[in-house]
């Protein structure tokens, strides 16, 4: 064949073979060979769409339809403090809603890929639907739950609005009745439905989303160059990848609005019951997406451009035709049979399996980012209307940044992936010390425990609802006003001044919020260091998946991505999250309680220690990360694999009768 390769012109094709790899463009294709490369469903394939048959559309779309997926995600990071205030979770808990779709992928992973075929584009469509479809559970959630009025403030009519008086601060609660109910937030949880719709969703988002994660990468190989198809993941991950911080933005501006879309009679945005409307996170771009599936559905199974992509592969002796063949012409029954082979196959695979605990212990280390917005929150005392904005432009541009990086470096040179992975290996290590840019959080202070004392002993206190003051003279933060003490305030409904008359404090005022300053100069600073790590981790994400591509022969590409996936989640993004929640949750020092003893969400956190935990593991997870590669780079074989195709027999025929001739 390679002696020969000037010489090719046509490969006759049926049902998912490539039809010609050379020769003149302008050469006539014969009908079958149109009706395949060409884009529409089923018999409808009008000629207007060719103008969008090219690589450069294909992406544009694909990468298009992943940022409204993205989003989503972006925005379950941000409202962790809002579903474990409304649904009373802790960190465990909204831990297994973040590892849900881990938990469906990691075997999807395993079984689907090997189902694709030649068949990618429809896998990645249906793939993108149901995903769509997943995120309508969490969505529906909303119009179920009968979320809190404000009742911690209650005025008195009078002819004069500026006579207010807060009741219910130190005192019986003004309707008796209530204090025997149980709190809606508690309510809200105990109800199970909610934490399983949630939950189910994630579910089946994680099957939806492997077709898109395997095949999606493999489809792009296929329409590429060599140099183009760093280009062209690049720019896909960018503009899926960036669905993230913009999240993180426009999640923020969804957090200034009611959940509702109404605003109830006597509710401000600074009341502590006040909910934002986090479910427009998922509802809006969820429908984007929807409708672009569809497109993505136009195009066809193997665009004309695979053609000249193709006999670039084979001149290079990444592949052959046969093995190509063999890819593409399998039955179902053949699938399946030589699924065990073909896993066999790639576990001895040494470099390959380095490779892939290199990466499960990367993502077990980047599972932080799940409780990034909390953490920012905690320890820089941000809103939660802040910290999306603050952390989508910081670390969401920074993450943007180093994969535009990442895509240069790849382009500017045709690297061997053994060299790609040296690289990779180096940027890994340069990264470590700016984990630490964490530890320069605001100086902690001292938050007395919520215990009924002499002074409040004549008071209704309760954990339900976390309202700290500040008693400015001894920088003393108390769990709420109640448990300070207070009888009176200045100040209107929306905006404290000061709780004044308030028995546990020495000078008798506190102030809203907890102690402390902003310490805005040691935020701007750790974030900068922390974004310095975004940028160099992820400089190395586009040669990391350009490794994956060539580490493995050309037809084992789409299976090596699934193995991937199903050990990157059933070791590393599925776990993570309940090790950070469990670290998170053993430093708590304030939990909420009810009347009847059921322990909710955490309210305050021994933050000095947790950082401190949070940094020794995340450190400790990167070093042996690298090892790891290194030894995938001393495996890594001198010349790029391939298989020759096995006997597809008889069986064959059950599903095509393809051929390439020369």
């Amino acid at each position: 064949i390679t002696n020969n390769l000037s010489q090719i012109s046509t490969v006759t094709m049926k049902k998912g073979e490539y039809n010609k790899v050379g020769g003149d463009e302008s050469e006539k294709i014969n009908e079958e060979d149109r009706r395949i490369s060409q884009m529409g469903y089923f018999g409808w394939r009008p000629r207007f769409l060719e103008r969008f048959n090219t690589p450069a559309m294909f992406t544009a779309l694909f990468s298009l339809s992943n940022f409204f997926l993205m989003i989503p995600y972006g925005i379950l990071v941000l409202i962790i403090p809002t579903l474990e205030t409304v649904f009373n979770l802790n960190s465990k808990q909204t831990g297994l809603i973040l590892i849900a779709n881990d938990i469906s992928g990691m075997v999807a992973a395993v079984i689907m890929p090997n189902y694709c075929g030649a068949k990618k584009i429809r896998w990645i469509g249906l793939g993108m639907i149901v995903v769509v479809i997943a995120f309508m559970f969490p969505t529906s959630t909303t119009l179920l739950v009968e979320y809190p009025q404000p009742k911690n403030l209650t005025f008195i009519d009078t002819d004069s609005p500026d006579r207010m008086k807060m009741m219910s601060i130190c005192g019986e609660d003004p309707d008796s009745a209530e204090n025997d109910q149980e709190s809606e937030y508690g309510y809200a949880m105990r109800n199970h439905k909610y934490f399983q719709l949630f939950f189910f969703g994630y579910l089946l988002q994680g099957l939806g989303a492997t077709p898109p994660l395997t095949a999606g990468v493999t489809y792009l190989d296929e329409i590429y160059s060599q140099k183009k198809f760093a280009v062209a993941l690049a720019s896909l991950t960018v503009f899926s990848f960036i669905g993230y911080p913009f999240a993180m933005v426009i999640g923020s501006v969804f957090l200034g609005w009611y959940v509702t879309l109404s605003m109830p009679e006597g509710m401000m945005q600074d009341s502590k019951e006040f909910v934002g409307a986090w479910w427009l996170g998922f509802f809006i771009p969820s429908v984007a997406a929807f409708f672009l599936s569809f497109l993505v559905l136009l195009y066809p199974q193997q665009m004309p451009a695979a053609k000249a992509v193709l006999k670039e592969k084979i001149e290079k002796g990444i592949t052959t035709i046969s093995e190509k063949n063999s890819e593409l012409n399998q039955s179902l029954l053949q699938v399946t049979r030589r699924m065990f082979p073909t896993f066999k196959r790639l576990l001895r695979n040494r470099a390959l399996d380095f490779l892939i605990i290199g990466d499960v212990l990367f993502y077990l280390q980047s599972g932080i980012n799940s409780f990034g917005p909390k953490i920012y929150e905690k320890i820089f005392r941000l809103k939660q209307t802040e910290v999306g904005k603050i952390l989508g432009f910081f670390h969401g541009g920074g993450f943007v940044l180093g994969v535009i990086l990442g895509g240069l470096l790849v382009r500017k040179k045709d690297w061997h992936p053994k060299k790609l992975l040296f690289i990779y290996l180096i940027l890994s290590l340069v990264s470590i010390p700016f984990i630490l840019g964490v530890l320069l959080h605001c100086p902690t202070t001292e938050t007395k425990p919520p215990v009924s004392e002499e002074c409040n002993s004549d008071c209704t206190c309760t954990t339900e609802l976390y309202d700290p003051v500040c008693d400015t003279s001894t920088q003393t933060t108390y769990f709420s006003p109640c448990f300070s003490g207070c009888h009176d305030f200045q100040g209107n409904m929306s905006s404290v001044q000061q709780y004044t008359n308030c028995s546990c404090v020495a000078g008798g005022i506190v102030v809203p919020g907890e102690c402390g300053d902003s310490c805005e100069g040691r935020m701007w600073l750790s974030l900068v260091i922390t974004t310095t790590h975004t940028v160099i981790k992820f400089a190395g994400f586009i040669a990391n998946n350009v490794i994956y591509q060539r580490v493995v022969a050309e037809s084992d590409r789409t299976v090596a991505q699934g193995l991937r996936q199903f050990a990157r989640k059933a070791l590393g993004t599925l776990p993570a999250p309940l090790l950070y929640g469990l670290i998170i949750d053993q430093h708590c020092n304030i939990w909420r309680k009810y009347k009847d003893g059921t322990v909710g969400n955490c309210w305050v956190y021994d933050l000095e220690t947790m950082i401190r935990w949070l940094c020794v593991v995340q450190v400790a997870l990167r070093l042996l990360s690298c090892g790891f590669y290194f030894l995938c780079w001393i495996a890594y074989p001198d010349k790029i694999p391939t298989m020759e195709a096995p006997d597809l027999g008889a069986d064959n025929k059950m599903e095509s009768s393809a051929e390439v001739t020369l």
